[in-house]
Formats: structure tokens, sequence, C-alpha cells
């Protein structure tokens, strides 16, 4: 009868896998996802089924609304999306809560011109649009 030397690098069937594995599919986030006041009417979303920032959980919904596609995201996965971008037949409407509350919302409507390149200020060595 053979004898079979066992691999001390391959995990047995009850070990979990060693870091740096993502499962796929992602494991599911809240059970919804609130929108808020980043969508007009705060719909309630499905549960996030993307993981869209690689930390092994679930955190962005794709949805059907209306005539859009939303995407919305909720990175710190308390079941409130704060981001949420909407794909349109005007263009495309990406909103977010900025440091003080406020919803911040950038609109790109289709066929409008792109915007300036960024480049480096030579004075201060930053980044700017414009």
């Amino acid at each position: 009868m053979a004898e079979f030397a066992v691999d001390p690098t391959v995990p047995g069937p009850g070990e979990p896998p060693g870091p740096g594995h993502v499962p796929w599919p992602a494991p599911a986030g809240p059970p919804e996802l609130l929108t808020g006041d980043l969508v007009p009417g705060a719909p309630v979303l499905d549960a996030p089924t993307l993981d869209s920032d690689l930390d092994g959980l679930a955190d962005t919904t794709i949805a059907p609304l209306g005539d859009d596609l939303v995407l919305a995201t909720d990175p710190d996965h308390d079941g409130h999306a704060d981001l949420v971008t909407r794909v349109g037949v005007h263009g495309v409407v990406t909103s977010r809560y900025g440091p003080d509350g406020r919803v911040e919302t950038e609109d790109h409507p289709w066929g409008a011109p792109p915007p300036p390149p960024p480049s480096v200020d030579p004075r201060t060595g930053e980044w700017t649009r414009g």
C-alpha cells in the first residue's frame, strides 16, 4: 500500500485560506442599501453584490431606476450609500456626502466638453484642473 506525504503549504479542508484571498463572489453586505438624499425619492436598493474596493465584502449595488442605471457604493458597510452614480439618457450624475454632511453633485451631460486636463502648478507643485 502506498503512503502519501502531507504538503504543509496546502490548506486542509477545514482551514481558512491565507492572507490576500478574496472569495468570489464577494460575501453579501447589508440586506439592503439605503440611498437617502443622494437619489431623488430615496429608493431602497437590493443588497450590494459587487466588491468595488477589493476588501472582500460586497459594497456596490447596480440597479435600474426609471430610465437610469444606478451604481450605489457603501465602502464603510453601514447600509447607507456614500456615493451614487446615475447613468441616464442625459448624462452621468454623481452624488456624495461632503465633509459638512451636505450632498455634493457633479453633473456630466453627454456631449459636454471634457474637463480641462490636470496639470502641475509650477509655484506649488500641486495638481490642478484648468
